[in-house]
């Protein structure tokens, strides 16, 4: 088990960060980038339903 942040090597102190490798600050930043592609605008339902 490593100690470090395997995104930017920040030394992790918190167990459940140590546990998943990852700082809380990586771990927002990369699930708000996940989800941010996995949305779907408006414009896109539109021209999904026009024939």
């Amino acid at each position: 088990m490593n100690n470090k942040c395997e995104i930017c090597g920040r030394k992790l102190s918190n167990f459940r960060s140590i546990q998943r490798g990852i700082g809380p600050t990586c771990e927002a930043k990369k699930l708000k980038n996940f989800y941010k592609k996995q949305q779907i605008t408006i414009e896109e339902i539109i021209k999904k339903e026009i024939f």
